[in-house]
């Protein structure tokens, strides 16, 4: 079985098991990213790069249940089908929540993990995990 601080695994698949008030937070990420390693790092680059500017332009990411916009105010979720599950959150609050997804997916899939980190740095110039513990006190 897979557990993360905020992910169990549950009939062979991610669910965010972490605190109530994450939880808007925590099912766009398992409905839209699901358990793509390279899907989470663009997602955590987005993060960092609009807590790191403050005059990222919001990007907007629209998924299979969600619309997602990550600007630097915070992290804005919208249920596409179910209008009262939304919620703005902290970039901070997001971080935790993808960092721990990450953890989550590379017990799932280690190789496949490490291949896309790899990936995404040599395609992006960095690496969008190097130092985001260290700010977060993680």
């Amino acid at each position: 079985m897979i557990r993360s601080q905020y992910y169990v695994e549950t009939f062979g698949t991610p669910e965010f098991s972490g605190p109530e008030e994450l939880g808007t937070l925590g099912q766009w990420v398992t409905a839209d990213i699901q358990l793509s390693p390279h899907s989470v790092l663009e997602t955590i680059d987005l993060v960092a790069q609009a807590k790191a500017d403050p005059g990222f332009a919001p990007e907007d990411l629209d998924g299979n249940a969600h619309t997602v916009t990550i600007g630097p105010q915070g992290v804005r979720v919208e249920n596409h089908f179910v209008e009262h599950v939304q919620g703005d959150f902290t970039l901070d609050d997001a971080f935790r929540v993808l960092l721990d997804f990450w953890d989550y997916c590379y017990q799932a899939h280690p190789e496949k993990a490490d291949e896309r980190r790899r990936q995404y740095a040599e395609e992006n110039g960095h690496d969008p995990l190097v130092g985001i513990r260290d700010s977060l006190g993680a």
